[in-house]
């Protein structure tokens, strides 16, 4: 599973996941593949990010931690997600790097996080 796979299905789903990926996890039974985000604390999906807005601030951080996150919960029409969630560069201008809006603020945050680590691993593609 690649991380586009991963933002694919969390698109696709309004359900946290509250159980993390275990390291086994990776190339074994749930064909999870370690991707290019590593972290301290082992894989992308080893804690459980969708359904802990704390690991999802975490998340923010690790894969950008150079930019600023915003979080908000609002509707405009009943229809809509109760939460959106963005990833933004600090510098002047503040371009958005990931966004995403979900009704669990958790998933909300890590979708756009993980948008914006495609955006950067894209941007280091095309410089190279």
């Amino acid at each position: 599973m690649t991380i586009e796979d991963i933002i694919e299905t969390l698109e696709r789903t309004d359900m946290p996941d509250g159980r993390p990926a275990e390291p086994k996890d990776f190339d074994g039974p749930r064909d999870y593949l370690p991707s290019s985000i590593r972290s301290e604390h082992s894989f992308l999906m080893a804690r459980p990010f969708t359904h802990d807005v704390n690991h999802a601030i975490d998340l923010c951080r690790e894969i950008r931690p150079d930019a600023i996150w915003h979080l908000a919960r609002a509707r405009q029409t009943p229809d809509d997600p109760l939460y959106g969630a963005q990833l933004r560069e600090t510098a002047e201008g503040q371009s958005v790097l990931g966004e995403a809006e979900s009704n669990h603020a958790a998933l909300a945050l890590t979708l756009a996080a993980l948008r914006a680590h495609v955006r950067q691993e894209g941007e280091k593609t095309a410089r190279a």
